[in-house]
């Protein structure tokens, strides 16, 4: 993710009493890459305000309070991953590539992209829980799209005749879901994407 220079110069309206005109979406998208660097807890405010560059009345009269930008950061995450992986997983191409495409995208990602940075949702996860409802509720319903569009991919390669049609296409969503969040963390403790490229061949071998 990349930040938008829009709320730097939008912000100072809105600290003034004007109605907002800053980029929500943006602002959100630069929070989501604070609290991705530095987790949570450890980000401050002013770290959000210098990376929104909008001052803390604004960044409250929008969000409410720190908890409230966290969400804001993973609903504009969350949003921008699940429509790359649908569009990966819809592509016009045999449905075993198109699957074996997207879980690759997960090797490149952590191996090359991120860094020791992981997946953000998955950090949020495991910083925050247990004793985060809010936070819990919400990756829940992420995984859980997740897992529907993994298993959606499932159905059209069993209609292909490319995967055993004797599979739960659900219970192989949540399997393909825990794969793709183990590479996450493997990624995020050093493997490098050969190594991560096995895994996903070993899973796709799991569904013929």
């Amino acid at each position: 993710m990349t930040q938008s220079s829009s709320p730097k110069r939008r912000a100072h309206g809105a600290a003034r009493g004007r109605p907002r005109e800053f980029d929500a979406s943006a602002v959100s998208e630069a929070a989501a890459e604070v609290f991705w660097e530095h987790g949570y807890h450890a980000a401050s405010l002013d770290t959000l305000c210098e990376a929104t560059g909008l001052l803390r009345g604004s960044l409250y009269g929008a969000f409410g309070d720190k908890h409230g930008m966290l969400l804001a950061a993973l609903d504009r995450y969350a949003e921008g991953a699940l429509a790359q992986l649908a569009e990966r997983l819809n592509e016009q191409i045999p449905p075993r590539e198109a699957l074996r495409n997207a879980l690759l995208h997960h090797t490149r990602v952590v191996s090359t992209l991120t860094g020791l940075r992981g997946c953000f949702i998955t950090n949020a996860a495991m910083e925050m829980q247990p004793g985060d409802d809010t936070v819990a509720a919400r990756i829940t319903s992420v995984m859980r799209r997740i897992s529907t569009l993994l298993a959606a991919a499932v159905i059209r390669g069993q209609a292909a005749g490319v995967f055993d049609s004797t599979l739960d296409e659900n219970a192989v969503g949540e399997f393909l879901l825990c794969v793709t969040q183990g590479l996450r963390v493997l990624g995020k403790v050093g493997h490098d994407e050969a190594q991560l490229t096995a895994v996903v061949d070993v899973a796709l071998r799991a569904l013929e």
